[in-house]
Order: structure tokens, then sequence, then C-alpha cells
């Protein structure tokens, strides 16, 4: 069974050193994401709504006086599992970018976070946890499936006066489900493009 110290181990594998707040919120979004996409926990210690967001308390009683961690010798990345490495590339490639504070007031604006919360100040500690479920609904509710992202796509590109052919919608549901990444698709269409005025 993945632990979340295996999760921490993934996410700094793909990144490299970051604070310890940022770790935290990264594991969290591994947790959501892999509910919506998968259906099921990526780990299951629990996730409480702490004042700078979600923490892992299992995780925050190994770093909690160190600001910057760089490994996390007490998990192992290798022990996931091929869609779970999936969901820790999706994250750390969609939040990565992304600073500690910048993460943390994103959990903020989050259901899952508020609902564990409550009527309790921001300032306020708490030790809730957050409901599983509720992260799996409201993960799932950002998900679109691939006809509706195509769709989505195509209507924006109809906006901005262009028109996506079969081959392009095709090459869409590919992203969409995870064929191809995006800047995969961008860097052959660049060098399609760029090859056909050689």
């Amino acid at each position: 069974m993945t632990s979340a110290h295996d999760v921490a181990a993934a996410v700094l594998g793909e990144l490299g050193s970051m604070t310890a707040m940022k770790l935290e919120k990264l594991v969290y979004y591994c947790q959501g994401w892999h509910l919506a996409r998968e259906g099921r926990p990526l780990f299951q210690e629990a996730i409480e709504a702490w004042r700078q967001g979600p923490v892992v308390p299992l995780l925050y009683r190994h770093h909690r006086r160190q600001r910057v961690v760089s490994e996390w010798p007490h998990g192992e990345a290798s022990r996931l599992t091929p869609p779970q490495v999936a969901t820790v590339r999706y994250v750390t490639s969609s939040y990565g970018q992304f600073s500690a504070a910048e993460l943390s007031v994103m959990t903020h604006n989050e259901l899952p976070w508020r609902a564990a919360r409550g009527a309790l100040p921001e300032a306020a500690s708490s030790t809730e946890q957050l409901d599983v479920d509720l992260m799996r609904r409201y993960f799932a509710r950002q998900v679109a499936n691939v006809e509706t992202a195509v769709a989505l796509a195509s209507a924006n590109a109809a906006l901005e006066g262009k028109e996506f052919d079969e081959d392009w919608q095709d090459r869409l549901r590919d992203v969409a489900a995870g064929v191809i990444d995006a800047d995969e698709l961008i860097a052959q269409e660049i060098a399609r493009t760029t090859g056909d005025r050689d």
C-alpha cells in the first residue's frame, strides 16, 4: 500500500528541493487528483485543515523543523503504481511552478479545506480532517471527459476564428486522454509547420 511518505518522495523526485509547506500542498493535490482520476485514495493517511492549508500530520512530524526539504528517506517513490506516478506527474507539472504561499491561498479557496474548518477563523488552529469523499467529488468536478474537453477547445478556437479539422480534434483527444502531452503536440505542430516551409 502506498503511503503519504512514498508520495512525498515521488514529488521531491520530480521537482527537487522545496519548502516543507509547498511539499504538504503538493501531496494534498496528489491525493485530490488521484481521487478524481482513479476513484480511490492515493494514500490512507489523514489530511488536516491547518491554518496554512491542508497538512498531512504524518509528514509534518518528519519535517517540522525544516524550512526546505531536499529528500524524503521515509518513503520510496518506486512503490507507486503507473497510475499513481501519472497523478504525481500531473500535479507536479500543473502546480509545481507555484510558490508555497500561492498554493496555500489556492487551498484556502477550495471546498475541502473550507468545509473541514467550518466557521473557524482563518487564523484559528484546527486538526479537523478533510473529508476524502468530498475531496473526490470536488476534484472530479474539475475534470472534463475527453469529448467535452475537445468540444470546449474547438469552441474556443472558433471564437478566435480558427477551425479544428477532424485530424486536429483526434490529436486533442489524445492530449485529453493523456496519450500525449500538450507540449509534445505543440512541438510536433511547430516541426510540421516549419518543415512545410523548408
